[in-house]
């Protein structure tokens, strides 16, 4: 605590009607009050009856308020730990109504992706220090710029719906990973954990869909039918 400080006031046994108030401090010393009580803090009263006088008191009677930005994180993290545990309420009610497979595959389907939008959403990268799918495949300008693996970077290319090489020219959705089985990323960095799409309906347009080789190039080339 530090002059200027805003404290709320916990105990006070000789003004107890002061308990709840907010208070600043306006000096800190310690000043014998009665020959009998010390006080190192002496605060301004900023509430109620007794707003505007100056009394002193005890470390233990008083709690630092928080100020400004930290008063709204302190609000915000109250709020967030307040709707965690009603989503948990819920949670727990949806589950307790399950009594199939297909019903436990399908919250299992949306927590995936919900888990995979929180992801992007922080920005974190899975390719910090690795060598990404884009470059040892060696796509081609025009596939970056489409292809969601390149756009979305927090999570691997064999996590996410509609990466360029999940799809062929039939018009593939871009959900199966099975040819990440083959591949030369998911080998190096799949480390043979499942493979399951994490981040849905970010993939490229599937209208996309003929791949060809140009001009002898072993790059695969986006060109629309």
């Amino acid at each position: 605590m530090k002059i200027g400080d805003t404290v709320k006031i916990k105990e006070c046994a000789l003004v107890p009607e002061l308990v709840g108030e907010d208070a600043e401090i306006v000096d800190m010393q310690i000043q014998e009050y009665e020959k009998c009580r010390l006080h190192p803090i002496w605060a301004k009263i900023a509430s109620g009856e007794c707003r505007g006088k100056i009394c002193g008191f005890r470390e233990g009677e008083v709690e630092l308020l928080p100020k400004g930005d930290e008063a709204q994180n302190a609000s915000n993290k109250e709020e967030r730990k307040t709707m965690k545990t009603k989503i948990i309420e819920q949670v727990e009610e949806i589950l307790t109504d399950v009594a199939t497979v297909e019903e436990v595959v399908e919250i299992e389907r949306v927590t995936e992706e919900a888990k995979g939008k929180i992801l992007v959403e922080l920005g974190l990268d899975f390719w910090v220090g690795k060598t990404p799918c884009w470059e040892m495949s060696r796509c081609p300008e025009a596939v970056r710029r489409e292809c969601p693996a390149f756009k979305y970077q927090s999570l691997p290319c064999w996590e996410i719906k509609g990466t360029y090489c999940k799809l062929d020219d039939h018009g593939a959705t871009g959900i199966d990973t099975s040819i990440c089985q083959i591949c030369q990323v998911y080998k190096r960095y799949g480390h043979g954990e499942p493979r399951r799409i994490k981040l849905f309906s970010k993939g490229i347009d599937t209208s996309l869909r003929s791949l060809a080789k140009g001009g002898g190039s072993e790059h695969a080339e986006l060109r629309e039918t």
